[in-house]
């Protein structure tokens, strides 16, 4: 084995993990970093595990002696050793689980600090204190650290209707500080990792949950009659799987008596006893306590189908996989999902799945279905296969060990300082610059109820083709329909069917912005964004690809020229209230928009991949704050004054009452990028009102010397303005739809 090799596999390494949940415990965090730590283990790893007590709820009883607190640390499976802490017993309810987390946090990390030093330390998220003592750890051991995030948070909250407050906002600030400041997040969806690097977010990766193959049986059919069927559903009865839904169709379908269907839960949460409660008058549905082991399969060998749940109604939970699903896919039993986005394009590998809507109906539907075909709950081993390619745990141990690995070798010696920043540039910024191939430049349009514009911007996309794909070619093209409605399918279907056409229901400018960049492939070379509402000029993507080509830069911006209409007033068009900027070809300083601009792909299709921030959806200002990003992650820019597109100023663009919520909404971006950029509101307050007061000083500056006050004269007021109001909460984006 060469060095290199030897320092890959971690040999005379030593890491730390902080999680708060492990062996001897039963749970899907315990699972997942049991096997994580063996195969560390195996790399050649010494690892020590800090972690509370066992949580009775959640160890067999046989094993609960193994997981007791103590002065001594313990041998675990692997030959890790473990070191524990105590934990709380409270109220098994929202707030009680988090004071319980956090009071277990705060003690792992004097304990932290008696264990061999590291050469990295590892916090798991759940629980959501664990990533302070981490990053409190790593600093104290002058170790670098690596946050491993399973939840999609603080998303997840919200949705969930926990209110902030102001302990909760200063957690989210913590939290979003320690990614931003650690060598290394980890995510286990490839959604998340991308939400995390809209928010700046750097060093951001995947590795997926996964199960262990060799521990998973493969089941047997079980022969059944039409018109009977047998489900069963094995797992947390919170409030993230909305299983009201599922008792609900199951009592209705009972009702009804068409179909013999039986529902078996299994499982504990804080949502199980109000459930019980509901199902209390249904013979057909039966509640069972958590199981584990031989037990847990012999419940999948009573179901014909087993069930997955997921709320779809949380936007967070498109880019969330249950972490049983890759179990239920090894076992290669037929599953029943109520799921949405990843979790779903990774069931479609498996042939034996079924996809329902969530909700009673929707679910009633879909058992009905199944209990009349006995031969439609088959045994399959395509997701088995899928599992062992993509989400087998021993395989995902060997990836983890070598991150860490990698971690350690940039970070350099224990106790060494890291190295500097200009150092840890994305390596896309400094690397040679790739090919812009004309066939694998993909022209990305957001499109919302604008079907004539959209139709005149798709015919001048076809005629300035550029001249490697010949006359009368449309550009490869990505149509992104953001209207619930699909309105645009008719037109795209009549003047561009090559090119891909994605409908996004939900509503927002980044939202749309994403999907184009997802459906975008992975061997694309360069992505070009134009507005709905624009035309573009014949050999215009000619001249923006040669410029990529002769430059190397980043991205290649051009002049959007603005044609107004003849009734507009001449005052109105002079007011720069429309001011389009236009340069000489070459390097440039300024902020690219989406409204003209080639991007080189590779910044959107490797990994950390950025994407535009949702939290700018109804504001605007999410393509400013990316390229900002961009910027500062070492992207060049250049400008192109020969590629150039046109677009038609509606008469309501120049109105008084336009341009006053124009700039209005200039405030709220910039409030809201300082948000992000984590300034205080003292902070945010006090520039408010400086450009608040600037701008009244302004005017009366302009009206002394008898001068009509511009559009530009007015926007500092009205920027001031619309920070206070944003950090008042009375900001209504602009783009927001009712």
């Amino acid at each position: 084995m060469s060095p290199a090799e030897d320092r890959r596999r971690g040999d005379g390494r030593r890491a730390l993990l902080l999680t708060h949940s492990y062996w001897p415990e039963h749970t899907p965090p315990q699972r997942r970093w049991q096997r994580l730590v063996a195969g560390l283990r195996a790399a050649g790893w010494s690892v020590d595990v800090v972690t509370p007590a066992a949580d009775a709820r959640s160890t067999p009883v046989a094993e609960r002696g193994s997981g007791a607190a103590g002065v001594r640390s313990v041998s675990g499976p692997a030959g890790e050793q473990v070191h524990r802490v105590l934990r709380p017993l409270l109220r098994d309810s929202r707030a009680g689980r988090f004071a319980a987390d956090a009071v277990a946090a705060g003690l792992m990390v004097p304990r932290a600090l008696l264990v061999e030093r590291p050469d990295v330390v590892v916090a798991t998220v759940p629980a959501l204190p664990v990533i302070c003592s981490g990053w409190l750890a790593a600093r104290l051991r002058r170790a670098p650290l690596v946050v491993d995030m399973r939840d999609a948070w603080p998303e997840l909250a919200r949705e969930a209707g926990v209110r902030a407050g102001p302990a909760g906002r200063m957690m989210e600030t913590v939290v979003a500080a320690v990614q931003r400041r650690a060598e290394l997040v980890v995510t286990v969806t490839h959604g998340f990792a991308r939400r995390l690097a809209a928010r700046g977010v750097e060093r951001v990766t995947t590795i997926s949950n996964g199960v262990a193959l060799d521990e998973v049986p493969q089941l047997e059919h079980r022969e059944r009659a039409a018109g009977e069927l047998r489900v069963a559903y094995l797992g947390n009865h919170g409030e993230s799987q909305a299983l009201d839904a599922v008792i609900d169709a199951a009592a209705a379908l009972h009702a009804a008596g068409e179909v013999a269907v039986r529902l078996r839960m299994v499982g504990s949460g804080t949502q199980k006893p109000r459930l019980v409660a509901r199902a209390a008058d249904c013979p057909a549905i039966e509640f069972h306590d958590p199981v584990h082991g031989e037990e847990l399969w012999q419940h999948h060998r009573w179901a014909d189908t087993v069930l997955i749940s997921l709320r779809t109604d949380w936007e967070s939970f498109a880019w969330t996989v249950p972490s049983k699903t890759f179990e239920l896919m090894g076992t290669g039993k037929h599953i029943t999902a109520a799921v949405v986005g990843e979790a779903a394009e990774i069931l479609a590998a498996a042939e034996n799945v079924t996809l329902v809507d969530q909700g009673p109906d929707g679910l009633a539907e879909a058992l009905v279905a199944l209990a009349r075909d006995p031969e439609s709950t088959p045994i399959s081993g395509s997701g088995r296969r899928w599992v062992r390619e993509h989400a087998d745990l021993p395989r995902l141990a060997e990836d983890y060990a070598g991150l860490l690995a990698d971690v350690v070798d940039r970070r350099g010696p224990v106790g060494s300082a890291p190295r500097d920043r200009e150092q840890t540039l994305d390596p896309r910024a400094t690397g040679e610059p790739g090919p812009v191939r004309a066939d694998r430049v993909w022209v990305c349009v957001c499109t919302y109820r604008r079907n004539e514009l959209l139709a005149e911007l798709l015919t001048s996309l076809r005629a300035a083709a550029p001249q490697e794909l010949g006359e009368d070619v449309l550009p490869p093209l990505v149509v992104v329909d953001n209207d619930p409605a699909a309105g645009a399918a008719e037109t795209v279907a009549e003047l561009a069917p090559e090119a891909i056409a994605v409908h996004q229901p939900r509503p927002g400018l980044a939202v749309a912005r994403n999907a184009a960049l997802d459906a975008v492939p992975d061997d694309a070379d360069a992505v070009v964004f134009v507005d709905d509402d624009e035309r573009v000029a014949p050999g215009w993507l000619d001249a923006l690809i040669s410029t990529a080509r002769s430059s190397g830069a980043a991205t290649v911006s051009g002049p959007v020229e603005s044609i107004f209409p003849p009734e507009a007033s001449a005052q109105a068009v002079e007011d720069g209230a429309i001011r389009r900027t236009d340069f000489a070809t070459g390097p440039w300083n300024l902020r690219p928009a989406t409204n003209n601009v080639l991007v080189r792909a590779e910044w959107f299709t490797r990994s950390p991949a950025f994407r535009f921030d949702e939290a700018f959806n109804v504001t605007g200002g999410e393509d400013s704050e990316l390229f900002g990003r961009l910027q500062a992650a070492g992207a060049t820019s250049w400008w192109c004054a020969a590629a150039r597109v046109s677009e038609e100023v509606p008469l309501e663009r120049i109105t008084r009452q336009w341009l006053r919520r124009r700039g209005l909404r200039a405030g709220h971006v910039r409030a809201l990028k300082a948000r992000k950029a984590r300034r205080s509101s003292a902070s945010i307050a006090a520039e408010g009102a400086a450009r608040l007061g600037a701008g009244v000083l302004r005017r009366g500056a302009v009206r002394v010397r008898g001068r009509r006050a511009s559009y530009q004269d007015r926007l500092w007021t009205r920027e001031g303005l619309g920070m206070l109001q944003w950090l008042a909460g009375r900001a209504r984006g602009e783009y927001a739809r009712d």
